[in-house]
């Protein structure tokens, strides 16, 4: 059936270009037409919406280079081995949109892209991608296919009333090709049977489009894979430089934290030392005072005496006997030896007297100090002595203490108060 349409469709062309009537279709665009073209080099993208364009060379087509055939001789550039890949064509023409179809005859040599008002309409022996300034046709055309004529058929909807501008690029296939050739035809068709041609054309641009679609799927699947591994790749890079630099961190963090440490226990050491130092040095000082002012209170009772030895004392100086006598009773009067004793005993003792009057606060001020002397491990002359009282009133005074403190009478009030805590 396909070989069936396809004589059909020869057939008809042979008909329509052979049989038809001369008013059945008219030559809008022909061979040898004068054509605006830029051989100067390469033009930005926008070239294809340029509008005016008279200061571009103009000249009769076919148009090219190394070929007898053309008329117009293109320039390639200053290195033969190094040619320009891309030429440039335009032309303008007013037209009556009253046909229903146009056909395009199209020489090229190597690849060509032809738009009408800035929009691609077609392009011939190029690839199925971004057409740009230096994209080479994809076969390179040889022998008679040089001076072959390309058929393309499209509706009526590709042109307006009026004023129309075709462009055309045409590329090599490679920098050093030896020729170049391009003309354009356009023929209007007012037989409806053209539009077989036109469905045709339509199917097969589908076609190509359902194909480029494809590639352009498979493209894009491909280069969204390459994409996610690349992403892969590259947070796995990005772990692991993070895992190296946290372990890093940790290490160091480590070392620092044991430097630190260390360092902490060291001068903490050396202020425990110190304090420890200090407080033995202030527990010896507090003693030598507890002595010293033992002592004072042993002077005390020695002034105590020696007043009571002046009383006996028979002499004329009365006067002298009592000036000595009031300085004693001025020394024994002051109690300031009992508050400093008090005081170094409570700092050496850990509180003594305060613990004490705390569990047992009835004790007097005289009970007190008879248990500070005897947990001193004083003797009960001593204790008698600086209390200025008998012996017998020292082991009385212990019976009421441990009374006072609800203490068995075989319990030892020594180690009681030794252990008071």
């Amino acid at each position: 059936m396909k070989e069936i349409t396809s004589l059909r469709n020869i057939f008809f062309l042979l008909f329509i270009f052979q049989g038809t009537t001369y008013f059945s279709q008219d030559i809008i665009v022909k061979d040898q037409d004068f054509w605006h073209y830029y051989d100067n080099g390469y033009l930005e993208n926008d070239w294809i919406n340029l509008t005016d364009f008279s200061n571009w060379k103009k000249g009769k087509s076919p148009l090219g280079y190394g070929d007898k055939k053309n008329k117009t001789e293109l320039n390639f550039g200053n290195n033969k081995k190094k040619k320009h890949i891309t030429k440039y064509f335009k032309k303008k023409f007013l037209i009556d949109n009253k046909y229903v179809a146009y056909e395009f005859k199209l020489q090229r040599d190597d690849g060509a892209v032809v738009y009408v008002n800035g929009k691609e309409l077609f392009r011939d022996n190029m690839p199925n991608s971004t057409i740009n300034n230096t994209t080479i046709a994809i076969n390179t055309v040889k022998g008679e296919d040089e001076h072959n004529f390309k058929q393309h058929f499209f509706d009526n909807s590709i042109f307006k009333n009026g004023e129309n501008i075709i462009s055309v690029s045409v590329h090599q296939s490679y920098e050093y090709s030896s020729d170049c050739i391009f003309s354009l035809e356009i023929i209007g068709h007012n037989n409806t049977d053209v539009l077989s041609f036109v469905v045709d054309n339509k199917n097969k641009t589908n076609k190509e489009l359902e194909v480029k679609i494809k590639d352009l799927n498979s493209k894009f699947e491909y280069e969204k894979i390459l994409l996610q591994k690349e992403s892969i790749e590259n947070t796995n890079y990005n772990l692991k430089v993070l895992v190296f630099l946290i372990s890093i961190l940790f290490i160091i963090s480590l070392f620092a934290n044991y430097f630190i440490i260390q360092n902490l226990k060291k001068k903490s050491l050396e202020k425990n030392m110190k304090l420890k130092n200090l407080n033995s040095e202030v527990l010896s000082k507090e003693k030598e005072m507890i002595t010293l002012t033992t002592n004072l209170l042993h002077n005390k009772q020695y002034f105590k005496e020696i007043k009571a030895d002046l009383k006996g004392i028979k002499t004329e100086e009365k006067t002298v006997i009592k000036e000595i006598t009031s300085q004693i009773d001025h020394v024994l009067k002051r109690n300031e030896e009992w508050d400093t004793l008090k005081e170094h005993f409570n700092a050496v003792h850990d509180n003594f007297y305060d613990k004490l009057i705390e569990k047992h606060p009835s004790i007097s001020e005289t009970e007190l100090r008879h248990c500070m002397f005897i947990k001193l491990h004083m003797q009960t002359k001593e204790i008698a002595r600086i209390l200025s009282i008998d012996p017998r009133s020292v082991q009385t005074g212990r019976y009421r203490i441990k009374k006072k403190m609800n203490l068995d009478e075989d319990e030892d009030l020594r180690n009681y108060l030794l252990n008071l805590s």
